[in-house]
């Protein structure tokens, strides 16, 4: 199967390296034990977070005194600082403190280490401006409404969210994300691209951990806020042609630590016309895997899509809704994976590839499973877009079918 979906282009500026602890499960901070390179040179752990990551390490690599200092580009004039200033030779340890971004919009910081026997160095961080402000998150477009699909409407790519793919804008697919009480804080739910022609998501990104999981299921069927009803499916019952479950792409089980966010995974835009018979076997059974990854890092990053065989939507299989609208009809769906620990800083990746039909069987096997980069070729999607470049191409190439239980 293959297909390039042709996404969203919000044109965004986004640095190499993400604030991966940004998601909503872990507000430990660490430094990766990267190999640094010889000779002067000046590391952040991460070049870009989200609106409230407030600090870091600092690594400056010489046998050279120096002394850092700091330059703002944003809305505030004293919102950072770090400790220690000034040192000599190699240090790992150095504390880069700021504050939460209260603003909209995404400010940057620079670090400028002045070197007693040589040129200077810097390096720059940007913060994510605050999502629960209007047109927040983003230093690039700030999103808006489809002039030829009125309604439409995108919300701002944020910056520090690891699990989020590249977006891009197009006619048609909007970029929204949910957001939801965790723990008395106000935090991400899920992430889609929606595609309203064919009343359906592209993909589903989440972060996952233990926090976001309990017990219960709402069934609370109902419209997606964030898009017209006229283009979502109407899904109050089941799909009228048999042989469809109404599909969860982020399934009720991974949020359902309080009422409010478990009733978001039932907005029919999260919903996709499933066979049966691999919606209750082995795609239940990977979903209940992955709640089991979950649980043995920080954070597990997940993005579930739809794949088509063909790049033409004209092409696509179509059923219908309740109302007798046309909804696309998948030929497969893929389900990729980031795991992160930050004790050893380390990520693992896995992908996994159906085709939507009965395997029957319950368990995922070795044969199921794909690397991260298989599943950017078959789609046209670029996973994990805030994942650090220097370890990007490694990590998705990770074929490891004994490290995820298989």
């Amino acid at each position: 199967m293959s297909c390039k979906h042709i996404v969203l282009r919000i044109v965004i500026l986004l640095a190499a390296m993400p604030a991966v602890l940004l998601s909503s499960c872990t507000r430990q901070e660490d430094r990766e034990d990267n190999v640094l390179p010889v000779g002067n040179a000046v590391r952040l752990t991460y070049d870009s977070v989200a609106y409230d990551h407030t600090s870091q390490f600092v690594t400056v690599t010489s046998d050279q005194d120096w002394t850092i200092t700091l330059s703002y580009d944003g809305i505030d004039s004293d919102w950072a600082s770090v400790s220690p200033a000034s040192g000599s030779g190699t240090m790992n340890n150095i504390i880069l403190t700021y504050e939460a971004n209260d603003s909209a919009y995404v400010r940057t910081l620079t670090l400028t280490v002045a070197f007693s026997g040589s040129e200077p160095m810097t390096t720059v961080m940007r913060q994510g401006g605050n999502p629960n402000l209007p047109g927040g998150g983003t230093g690039g477009s700030t999103g808006g409404e489809d002039p030829l699909w009125p309604g439409l409407k995108s919300d701002p790519y944020q910056t520090g969210w690891l699990e989020l793919p590249s977006v891009e804008e197009e006619s048609g697919r909007a970029f929204v994300f949910h957001m939801t009480e965790v723990g008395g804080r106000t935090k991400r739910n899920y992430s889609m691209l929606y595609d309203a022609a064919g009343r359906i998501a592209l993909w589903v990104a989440y972060p996952l951990c233990n926090e976001y999981m309990g017990s219960g299921r709402t069934d609370a069927w109902s419209f997606d806020p964030k898009i017209p009803d006229e283009y979502e499916p109407v899904l109050f019952r089941g799909w009228p042609e048999g042989g469809f479950d109404r599909g969860h792409q982020i399934p009720s089980g991974s949020r359902n630590s309080n009422t409010a966010m478990n009733r978001q995974t039932f907005y029919f835009t999260n919903m996709t016309a499933q066979n049966s018979r691999l919606n209750q076997e082995v795609w239940a059974t990977l979903e209940n895997k992955v709640r089991g990854y979950a649980s043995v890092c920080d954070t597990l990053y997940v993005v579930t899509g739809p794949i088509f065989d063909y790049d033409d939507p004209s092409r696509w299989q179509y059923t219908e809704d309740n109302n007798g609208n046309s909804v696309a009809v998948p030929d497969g769906y893929f389900k990729v994976l980031l795991r992160y620990t930050v004790s050893s800083s380390t990520y693992y990746s896995a992908a996994f590839v159906y085709e939507n039909r009965d395997y029957g069987r319950s368990e995922p096997s070795e044969s199921d499973m794909r690397t991260v980069a298989d599943v950017e070729e078959m789609t046209g999607i670029k996973f994990f877009n805030n994942l650090p470049q220097d370890v990007a191409s490694s990590v998705k190439q990770q074929y490891e079918p004994g490290r995820w239980g298989l």
